[in-house]
């Protein structure tokens, strides 16, 4: 599928993308210094979230914890979402930025009229929360705008990701990315489960799978990468010390930048499935395998019995695999003691 100017699919390069989601804290100055942060450690996109408090809750005076563990804070989950959403009128010049960039811009709408909004921003691609599986209304809007769908799976079940699929490939969703997720911030070690990665791709053949990374480091998305995911989705921030319920268990610039730079080399390891030798083995394999090699010194016209021959380096003469047909067969001339066997050496 073609997401903006890049291409996703099984030969081409993993899609990596930079989440700032609430990262910016709700500053659109931040905001741009994210998208830059971003491009310079060579993502394909950058992803923003567009939502409002009213959009998301019923119970806005819910009071929830957030932080490292030690230094949690309370606030209501209304105060919260308010005071860390992007203003709308800051997408059209962080879109333009990451666009001057080189970088891909979308976003995440957590309604239809937020759709509706960043499709007049006319953006690549959609991305739909976890939280919003079920969210049928918005799966149907984002399906009928023809755009490429991401959609991860996180703290859903297997049936209601079923009933999510059949929903937008009934409205006309084409070109779909199903992430695994573990919704947990930041998510255990133990229960990551990247085998899930290759089991959505035997479930879900029409989609390209991939994963929304919330683990610290990035282990589990080179490990995706390994499995056949063909999108990365890290959150990101300028700082971990920032106060804020994200950014302690994002990815900084160094940590993003390594996460490109080794998921670029491992696509070139894991190369295309071959058994044989490769030109950089070539001087080797001369040099270190073994060839048939003569005991002692022998006449010509001796008859090679199993006696005379002996199994070492190098490995340009004649292969150990051919020793039923040299045995029994003439030299065609005198040979000093360890001369490796070549098949102009021996006669009848």
């Amino acid at each position: 599928m073609q997401i903006g100017t890049r291409q996703l699919g099984e030969d081409k390069p993993v899609f990596i993308v930079a989440e700032i989601g609430a990262n910016h804290d709700g500053d659109p100055v931040k905001a741009a210094e994210l998208v830059r942060m971003a491009a310079r450690a060579g993502v394909d996109a950058v992803k923003f979230q567009t939502y409002t408090a009213a959009e998301l809750v019923a119970d806005a005076d819910r009071v929830v914890s957030w932080g490292r563990p030690g230094q949690e804070r309370q606030e209501t989950i209304g105060g919260l979402f308010d005071r860390l959403a992007l203003p709308r009128a800051a997408h059209g010049e962080l879109f333009a930025l990451a666009k001057s960039l080189g970088v891909l811009a979308f976003s995440t709408p957590f309604s239809p009229e937020g759709a509706d909004f960043l499709d007049c921003l006319q953006v690549p691609c959609f991305k739909v929360a976890a939280s919003d599986v079920a969210y049928l209304d918005l799966l149907e809007r984002v399906a009928r705008s023809g755009k490429p769908v991401i959609l991860s799976l996180g703290k859903s079940t297997l049936a209601e990701a079923e009933r999510a699929v059949a929903v937008l490939n009934q409205a006309g969703c084409r070109d779909l990315v199903l992430l695994h997720c573990l919704s947990a911030y930041p998510a255990p070690d133990d229960e990551m489960n990247l085998r899930t990665i290759t089991t959505l791709r035997h479930l879900f053949p029409q989609a390209s799978i991939g994963l929304s990374d919330h683990s610290l480091g990035y282990t589990a998305a080179l490990g995706s990468v390994a499995l056949g995911a063909r999108l990365i989705e890290k959150h990101i921030t300028l700082d971990r010390d920032t106060d804020g319920p994200d950014h302690w268990f994002s990815a900084e610039e160094t940590e993003l930048t390594a996460l490109v730079r080794e998921t670029r080399r491992l696509e070139v390891m894991l190369g295309r499935s071959y058994v044989g030798v490769r030109p950089s083995e070539v001087q080797e394999r001369r040099v270190s395998t073994r060839s048939l090699v003569l005991r002692h010194a022998l006449p010509a016209g001796h008859r090679l019995t199993l006696a005379d021959l002996a199994v070492l380096r190098p490995g340009y003469g004649i292969h150990p695999f051919e020793r039923e047909r040299v045995l029994g067969r003439q030299l065609a001339r005198g040979l000093p003691a360890m001369s490796v066997l070549g098949w102009d050496d021996i006669g009848a």
